[in-house]
């Protein structure tokens, strides 16, 4: 069993090395488009919002593998230990919230159209650091509460499964409101789009594309929730049988390194401009073969 659990170790920090590795590539598309823009992209904002709570969840991530395959250094001061565990809830819980945001600028978009603030760059800026500062104040009162310790077998600190309330808040937080919030901005987008009969044809087209990014967004909330099930059933697991399965904590940072690798991908699929970018990049490179290769055959 400690060869299996060493084994999911070194995948688990591969993967996530290769997260961290596809967004830093995103973070570099970002300000490649941002140099070619004169006016700012709000979308394209808040999808970076989300590449940023995904890389900093990645780091926190990374350092807690690393601290099991390497050097238990996080246990030298237990407070700090406990403090960096929040953070990693802290950056995954901003990543299901920024997905309210992004919904919530689509739901501005279509039915408030026409106030430019609630569309403007600077108005998101600031709702942004709101969303932040309301991670912070959903996430730290387990801190106080002191929910936080170090998890059986593991060289880190998070909150472990055996603590029922503290696992079922975390269930509701970072799960259940945001996945509510985005389906309740996409029943009131639907409604609003069926009741205006008299609307441009440009405008109702621009309004179904806004609809099928909540749709794209909800379909990527769900399939992450769907794939943090495996946390539920070991939650269960150890309310049944009294104690946890010895490979709960690798099986579940396996799942997480695998949804932050499909967050990434899931960007770049999903975004329209950083899809072009990405294949007018692998365009010019086959490009700049091709004359090579002809000049070989000549």
């Amino acid at each position: 069993m400690a060869l299996i659990s060493t084994i999911f170790i070194i995948i688990n920090w591969s993967l996530i090395i290769i997260s961290i590795f596809l967004f830093l590539i995103l973070f570099l598309i970002y300000l490649k488009s941002q140099n070619n823009e004169r006016q700012k992209d709000v979308s394209l904002f808040l999808t970076m919002n989300t590449c940023l709570a995904g890389f900093l969840t990645s780091l926190t991530v990374f350092v807690m593998v690393s601290s099991n395959l390497f050097r238990d250094f996080l246990l030298d001061d237990m407070n700090f230990c406990h403090i960096f565990g929040l953070f990693y809830d802290i950056f995954e819980c901003s990543i299901y919230y920024s997905y309210c945001l992004q919904s919530f600028y689509r739901l501005c978009r279509i039915i408030y159209y026409k106030n430019r603030f609630v569309l403007s760059w600077k108005f998101y800026l600031i709702l942004v650091l709101i969303q932040w500062l309301i991670a912070v104040i959903l996430i730290l009162p387990t801190l106080f509460l002191k929910w936080y310790i170090r998890l059986p077998g593991e060289n880190y600190c998070l909150i472990p499964y055996n603590n029922l309330v503290g696992s079922f808040y975390l269930i509701l937080v970072l799960y259940s409101v945001p996945l509510l919030t985005i389906i309740i901005i996409y029943i009131l987008i639907t409604k609003y789009i069926h009741t205006r009969t008299n609307i441009r044809q440009i405008e109702r087209q621009r309004n179904l594309r806004d609809l099928t990014v909540i749709k794209r967004i909800i379909v990527c909330v769900l399939i992450l929730i769907l794939l943090r099930f495996p946390t539920i059933i070991f939650i269960f697991y150890e309310i049944i049988n009294g104690y946890l399965y010895m490979l709960t904590y690798a099986i579940v940072g396996f799942v997480t390194a695998v949804c932050l690798i499909f967050i990434a991908i899931m960007t770049v699929a999903t975004t329209n401009k950083f899809l072009k970018i990405m294949l007018g990049y692998f365009n010019g490179i086959h490009n700049q073969v091709q004359p090579t290769d002809n000049t070989v055959n000549r």
